[in-house]
């Protein structure tokens, strides 16, 4: 037996938690996919810039952004909670069917993040708090409801990104705020909205097989890839054009108009291979047209936060961008590991298109 206090004992006893809780960790920030997260708190920034061009008082512009990235990510936390059967036939190494984290464990984070996300919304007001109740409200839909109900579940996902800027413009909402600038940021919410819509039917162009075994009509297992890849540019093309609309009417300095055209280039590295290619597209090229999309869109985001503090948005995208590419890097490949195990019946394609 090894003697209490040695050299061994201590070392064994010291080493004993580390595996199980360094799992424990991993688990959990594979759930958190922090390569996606900064963009909601991007989105709130940016509306609570729009709408006070530039005068809205930073604690409450960066409270908008934290609180929006805490919504988000209770979002993700309710999908591994109710998506948990899906992932167990088509990603079974994901948190919650893996066993690494408990189904409970799950839940109970989540309802930690949305009450902690209340608070802090009471503090910037009551219709703050208002509005993070119903973007709860559709994101948990999101999870339970629109996900298999092809693009509905793709347009739940545009609205929170109206909520997310809206959000942020309850925050910087001021008595100098003009109808120029309610307009700018409505033009911004609907940016948001088309955007975000096309980067999650991406991300249904991916998992086809998946949702197509677990018999989950998304728009790409009812109408067909190609058909969604379709969608996707129509609506990419709105989103790039209202940005434009939104570029013009802020008539910003020079470092936003660059962001923008670099997140143009970035758009165009995208969806010009998958239009072209959109009759074959393999799970592996729409993953890697949506890991391009994750850094996409903060910068489209800090393009937009430039036109009133260039500096900010130069840090911000800095900071994000590293955070984001830096856990995509090591989290996201091994998170994405799919397998298929059909439950149901094959819906959507005809056989001889699903090969």
């Amino acid at each position: 037996m090894m003697p209490f206090g040695s050299p061994s004992f201590i070392r064994s006893f010291a080493l004993w938690p580390s595996s199980s809780w360094r799992r424990k960790a991993v688990a959990h920030l594979e759930m958190m996919r922090p390569y996606t997260m900064f963009h909601a708190g991007l989105m709130a920034v940016a509306g609570a810039e729009v709408i006070s061009a530039g005068q809205a008082p930073p604690w409450r512009v960066a409270l908008a952004g934290l609180v929006t990235i805490c919504g988000w990510e209770a979002g993700l936390y309710a999908g591994d909670y109710y998506d948990r059967e899906l992932d167990a036939r088509s990603k079974p190494g994901r948190p919650v069917p893996s066993g690494r984290v408990p189904a409970s464990e799950a839940f109970w984070t989540m309802v930690g993040l949305i009450a902690a996300g209340y608070v802090a919304a009471l503090v910037l007001g009551v219709a703050n708090l208002a509005l993070a109740v119903a973007t709860t409200v559709l994101g948990i839909a999101y999870s339970k409801v629109f996900k298999a109900k092809a693009l509905l579940g793709n347009f739940d996902r545009g609205v929170l990104a109206i909520c997310a800027v809206g959000f942020g413009a309850l925050a910087g909402y001021g008595p100098t705020t003009s109808g120029r600038e309610l307009l700018a940021a409505a033009t911004l919410a609907a940016l948001a909205f088309f955007h975000d819509s096309a980067t999650n039917l991406v991300g249904a162009v991916r998992d086809v097989e998946g949702d197509r075994a677990a018999g989950y009509r998304t728009v790409p297992v009812v109408y067909g890839v190609a058909r969604a890849v379709e969608i996707v540019v129509l609506l990419a093309v709105v989103g790039i054009g209202l940005g434009a609309v939104l570029m013009l009417a802020l008539r910003p300095p020079l470092l936003a108009l660059g962001l923008f055209g670099a997140a143009l280039a970035l758009d165009a590295m995208v969806y010009g291979p998958l239009l072209a290619t959109r009759g074959r597209i393999t799970r592996p090229q729409a993953l890697r047209a949506h890991k391009v999309l994750v850094a996409e869109r903060l910068v489209l985001m800090s393009a937009v936060i430039a036109a009133y503090a260039p500096a900010a948005a130069l840090w911000l995208l800095a900071a994000t961008l590293a955070a984001t590419l830096g856990s995509q890097a090591l989290l996201r490949d091994r998170y994405e590991q799919q397998v298929i195990r059909p439950a149901v019946p094959l819906v959507g394609k005809p056989a001889s298109e699903r090969g």
